[in-house]
C-alpha cells in the first residue's frame, strides 16, 4: 500500500513538472497592481492612463491588472515616491518636485523655461530614463523603475485679475510649487505653496489670487468656476513626473510581461502628447466661449515680457548645478545629454511633424 502511494505521489510530481515545462518562460503570472494617482479620474492624462491600464491587461491576456486609486486615495502625492519604493503602493504617479533631494536629475527638466514642446519633452525624458546612467542610478537608489514619463504641459497662470506684466503680480498671492515658488517671488508676487488639489478651494476662499496651473486642466479641476483669466505664459513644464513601479516587483516579473508593459508605456508617450496638445486647444476655446455660462478671458504673454520672466529664473539653474555637484555628479554632462536628446526630437518634429499627423 505504501509503495502504491509513493508511486502515485511521484506520478503527480512528474505531471506537475511537465505542466510547468509546457508553459515555459512565456507563461504569465498574475499581477494585481495597486496604482496611486495624484489627480482625479478625468482630464487628458487620466483618460490616457485608463487606456494604458486596459491595454496592458489586454496584451497580457488579463494576467496584469492595474487598479487606480485616484485623487491621492491610497497615498498623498508627496509620499508616493517612498510608498512605491517600499511597496506600500505597487506603483504610482511620482512628482519629482515633491522630492527634490531624492531625484534632482529628473527635476532638471522641470526648471522654469527649460522644456519647450510637449511631445519633444515627453520623448526626451522617456529616452533619458532608458539611456542616462545617472538618472537610472537615481531611480534605483529609490527602489523605483519609471515605466512612462508624464509632463504637465506648459505652465501658465490662472487668476481672478488680468496679468499682462510682472508688475501685475506685485503683492498678489500666487500659488506655486517647487521651482515656481522662487520664480513667483522673483517676479514680485507673494508665493503660496499648495498642491493642485487645493487650488480650487484656495481661489474660492481668497487664500490666493491666482495660481500657476495648466490650461488643459482648468475644466477638469473646475477652476473656471473661481477665476476670470488665464495667461498663457508658457513658463516651461514639469517632466520630472511619471508612472513608477516598485523595482523589486518589476524585477520579479517574467521578461515577457515586462516587455509588454514597456512597449505599451512607450506608446503612452505619443498618446499623452496628442491628448495634452489637443485638450489645451479645446480648453482654450471652451473657456473663451464659456463653460456652464462662465466665460474666462485667455491671453498670451508678450514674447519680450516672457524673456524678462525667463531671466528671473536663471538663479534656479545655478542652484540646481550646485545641488548636483554636491552629490559628486557633473551637471554640465547631464545638461549636455538632455540638450542633445531634446535637439534630436525637435529635429524630428520639424522634419516629420507629430506622429499622429504623419501619413
Amino acid at each position: 500500500m505504501k509503495i502504491k502511494n509513493m508511486i502515485a505521489k511521484r506520478f503527480m510530481m512528474i505531471v506537475t513538472l511537465l505542466s510547468l515545462c509546457a508553459f515555459g518562460t512565456n507563461a504569465y503570472a498574475e499581477y494585481n497592481i495597486r496604482f496611486s494617482e495624484i489627480g482625479p479620474p478625468r482630464g487628458a492624462r487620466a483618460e490616457v492612463m485608463k487606456w494604458w491600464a486596459s491595454e496592458i491587461e489586454k496584451r497580457t491576456e488579463g494576467e496584469v491588472k492595474i487598479e487606480f486609486f485616484w485623487s491621492q486615495a491610497l497615498t498623498k502625492g508627496k509620499d508616493t515616491l517612498r510608498a512605491v519604493g517600499t511597496g506600500l503602493s505597487d506603483a504610482g504617479t511620482i512628482m519629482g518636485l515633491y522630492n527634490p533631494a531624492e531625484v534632482p536629475i529628473w527635476n532638471y527638466g522641470s526648471l522654469p523655461f527649460v522644456a519647450g514642446d510637449v511631445w519633444v519633452t515627453l520623448r526626451t525624458w522617456q529616452e533619458l530614463q532608458q539611456t542616462m546612467p545617472e538618472l537610472q542610478a537615481e531611480m534605483k537608489k529609490n527602489n523605483v523603475h519609471i515605466l512612462t514619463n508624464y509632463t504637465t504641459g506648459q505652465s501658465d497662470l490662472i487668476s481672478k485679475f488680468p496679468i499682462r506684466t510682472a508688475a501685475d503680480l506685485k503683492g498678489k498671492k500666487i500659488r506655486g510649487s517647487g521651482y515656481y515658488i522662487t520664480l513667483m517671488n522673483n517676479l514680485g508676487a507673494v508665493p503660496v505653496n499648495i498642491g493642485m488639489g487645493d487650488i480650487y478651494q484656495a481661489l474660492d476662499r481668497g487664500t490666493v489670487d491666482g495660481a500657476t496651473a495648466y490650461t488643459y486642466a482648468v475644466k477638469a479641476y473646475k477652476f473656471h468656476e473661481v477665476i476670470g483669466y488665464v495667461t498663457e505664459a508658457n513658463m516651461g513644464m514639469v517632466p520630472g513626473f511619471g508612472g513608477g513601479i516598485n523595482l523589486d516587483l518589476w524585477e520579479s516579473m517574467p521578461e515577457n510581461i515586462r516587455q509588454v508593459i514597456t512597449h505599451v508605456s512607450d506608446e503612452f508617450i505619443d498618446r499623452l502628447a496628442e491628448a495634452l496638445i489637443k485638450s489645451s486647444a479645446t480648453a482654450r476655446a471652451e473657456l473663451e466661449a464659456g463653460i456652464d455660462g462662465k466665460a474666462v478671458e485667455v491671453s498670451t504673454l508678450d514674447p519680450a515680457e516672457r524673456e524678462k520672466w525667463k531671466e528671473a529664473s536663471i538663479e534656479l539653474v545655478d542652484e540646481w548645478k550646485k545641488l548636483v555637484s554636491s552629490k559628486g555628479l557633473d551637471p554640465e554632462r547631464i545638461i549636455e545629454q538632455v540638450n542633445a536628446t531634446t535637439a534630436k526630437y525637435q529635429k524630428e518634429l520639424e522634419e516629420k511633424g507629430y506622429p499622429w499627423t504623419r501619413k
